[in-house]
């Protein structure tokens, strides 16, 4: 073994040079190593955000694109819900994107997305610092501990897309580093405000982030302070962010409710009682634990089951670890308590405390409105470091060291092995394109189903309302009066925008011809493509004989073409009782499919001419 403790010996003799240049450049010591530090790691987010590709996720598709387009068109009072429940969210943080694509090139878009996100490294490493004051290595250890927090499966799964949740985690733990007192002690009323601004913010731009106002408002009375003065800074915190709320998206709010009766249409109709929408909760319920059991094990179960919080499955082992060290430190402080010992003081035993009540009050929170796992970004970004601190108060310090180190590469490896995302598409210069409808123009055009079609509308001939039917939007009878007021009262025809199925497999299989023919696999006999489409059930070998270009190309198999034409067929018999709900008829025959584009990834569309067969029907 001599010669293995030789490699090791010299391994560690090139390393620890490497790291003290390291620590020299990035570590968190001086000014210049801060700012080196968040711009690497920031441009690092912006180089991963362009190589994974143009955004296409689900919310893009349905409201980020439309709501940008339609605050900034005025269409409020225009179209009906043509990105189904969700058209009346808050658009202001869709708009800049929907400029920048508009007015440069899609990459940009991509690149400046993706340095937003990486911003967050730096409040996660300044509340690191912050909370290891007393630790002499912490110049170098806040800086990895954020680094492993951007190493997290739910912030990589929005790394560079435009869900929101990454986009407004700096904000939210910007408003915890500044909140947090200061290295006496004591709170100051001005990085207070500030905190409350970007509280506000992270709010008005993203409601979910609701969940972590609650959080922040109640780690301000956890620091062991005189309780006026807790009191006072909590309530200075929540006056400056509910301020900020309402210059944000006080005007949105009330411009809906003004619209509607609901600030918040369709959702909590059933206070509001809107008569556009069911009085309804509209609440997606479908994540929520079921009974307490459940409740108390979700760390370990969404663990185990990742689909439990998720429509995609977002891998990761950080939450169990950081439940297993959580009641290990619950127990421990319940002995300690029992025993009369007290822990050692500590200058950073405020922020400590204080992120504490913020982990567990947003975790909770969380739990009971949402659990779905992409709102847990703020607090996956805090993960290391929470889990590094609970480690160190349950282990004596040398081993804690240890074990803190291998959880949180062990934790950031399966992050980054399991890295799943919402749908990207190939890069092309223009991030959107909408083949223009055939025909002359019409008056109203109905969306019906729920896919998400709403981001064409911004990129079709103007003129036309735009309504869904048959979508998530929780219809009322006035909601179908006023379909029926819109049918009737156009001054053009009436059409309808079906979603095409398309068989997303087939891009793998463009690419593979497509460096096929590159290295010239696909003459002659083929036998590679032969081998490889005779290995797989869901390919098939087009014969040279066969193909236009004379060469063997590989294709979907027969049975895959058929399910995608069936899938349109079922697209098309699903939508005729919808619109005869409304007195129309769709002739499928007149439907004809145009094309359009989300960077390189074809999402192509059927146009339908209606007809009007029960004059006031829905009315």
């Amino acid at each position: 073994m001599a010669w293995l403790r030789d490699v090791a010996a010299r391994t560690s003799a090139r390393l620890v040079p490497l790291g003290a240049r390291l620590r020299a450049r990035f570590g968190f010591g001086t000014r210049r190593g801060v700012a080196n530090a968040t711009v690497a790691v920031s441009l690092l987010c912006a180089l991963l955000s362009l190589l994974r590709g143009q955004d296409a996720n689900w919310d893009l598709r349905n409201y980020h694109v439309y709501n940008a387009w339609a605050l900034l068109e005025g269409r409020l009072g225009i179209d009906l819900a043509p990105a189904q429940m969700q058209s009346y969210f808050v658009p202001l943080l869709d708009v800049p994107y929907f400029l920048l694509v508009q007015h440069a090139p899609a990459p940009l878009a991509g690149v400046l997305l993706g340095l937003l996100h990486g911003l967050a490294f730096l409040p996660v490493a300044w509340i690191a610092w912050r909370a290891l004051a007393t630790d002499p290595r912490r110049d170098w250890l806040a800086p990895l501990l954020a680094l492993a927090g951007l190493a997290s499966a739910a912030f990589l799964s929005e790394l560079g897309n435009t869900m929101g949740d990454a986009s407004t985690a700096a904000l939210v733990l910007g408003a915890l580093a500044l909140a947090a007192p200061r290295a006496d002690g004591r709170w100051r009323s001005g990085p207070i405000a500030l905190a409350g601004v970007l509280l506000g913010m992270a709010v008005a731009l993203k409601l979910t982030n609701a969940i972590y106002a609650v959080a922040l408002g109640v780690a301000m009375l956890a620091p062991v302070q005189p309780w006026r003065a807790r009191l006072r800074m909590a309530t200075w915190l929540t006056l400056v962010a509910l301020a900020t709320f309402a210059v944000l998206a006080g005007p949105w709010l009330y411009r809906v409710w003004s619209a509607f009766g609901n600030p918040l249409f369709p959702q909590f109709n059933a206070w509001f009682q809107a008569p556009l929408a069911a009085p309804v909760a509209v609440a997606d319920t479908r994540w929520l634990p079921q009974g307490w059991g459940e409740a108390l094990l979700r760390p370990l179960l969404f663990t185990a089951n990742p689909y439990l919080v998720s429509e995609i499955a977002l891998l990761q082992v950080v939450w169990a670890l950081l439940y297993v060290a959580a009641i290990g430190a619950l127990v421990r402080w319940a002995l300690v308590r029992r025993d009369g010992r007290a822990v050692a003081p500590a200058a950073e035993a405020a922020v400590r405390r204080m992120l504490a009540v913020f982990f567990a009050v947003a975790f909770v929170v969380w739990l009971a409105m949402f659990s779905i796992h992409r709102y847990l970004v703020v607090l996956e970004l805090l993960a290391p470091l929470v889990l590094w601190l609970l480690l160190h108060y349950l282990l004596p310090a040398r081993a804690a060291a240890r074990g803190a180190a291998v959880a949180i590469v062990l934790a950031s490896l399966v992050a980054l092995a399991g890295w799943n995302d919402w749908g990207h598409a190939g890069w092309s210069r223009t991030a959107f394109r909408v083949q223009a409808p055939p025909g002359p123009a019409v008056g109203t055009v109905l969306l019906v189903g729920g896919e998400p079609q709403a981001w064409r509308i911004p990129y079709l001939p103007p003129g036309p309302a735009y309504a869904s039917v048959g979508s998530n939007f929780p219809e009322s009878p006035a909601y179908a009066a006023r379909i029926g007021e819109l049918v009737r009262g156009g001054s053009g025809g009436i059409a309808a925008i079906l979603p095409v199925a398309v068989d997303r497999r087939a891009d793998s299989i463009d690419r593979r011809n497509l460096w096929a023919g590159r290295l010239g696999l696909d003459a002659g006999d083929c036998p590679l493509l032969r081998r490889l489409a005779g290995r797989s059930r869901s390919l098939q070998l087009i014969e040279p004989a066969q193909s236009p270009s004379g060469r063997c190309r590989l294709a979907p198999a027969a049975d895959r073409v058929l399910a995608t034409d069936r899938a349109n067929e079922a697209i098309v018999a699903d939508a005729a009782p919808v619109l005869a709900r409304y007195g129309l008829q769709l002739d499928p025959a007149a439907c004809v499919q145009r094309e359009s584009w989300i960077g390189t990834q074809p999402h192509p569309y059927r146009w339908c001419p209606l007809v009007v067969v029960a004059p006031g029907a829905g009315g």
